[in-house]
């Protein structure tokens, strides 16, 4: 395996912990945010959105990392 590749999972699983604990903790904790209730008032309300984005972004880096060392033709 390369380098980049094991780069690549460990980016995914990090990402990938830290938006679970995002979207478990946002329902876990349920919010009522200007009149508003559900996962996005969640999000909203226990602060966790920007967490949640970021860290299902780096999940997605991290997949297409892992997708471009697989199927790379120059090898």
């Amino acid at each position: 395996m390369d380098r980049k590749m094991i780069a690549g999972i460990m980016l995914t699983l990090v990402g990938l912990v830290f938006s679970v604990f995002s979207y478990g903790y946002t329902v876990m904790n349920p919010y009522v945010y200007n009149g508003t209730s559900g996962l996005m008032a969640g999000f909203l309300g226990n602060d966790t959105l920007i967490p949640f984005v970021l860290s299902t972004a780096v999940m997605a880096a991290g997949l297409l990392i892992c997708l471009w060392e697989a199927y790379r033709r120059d090898r």
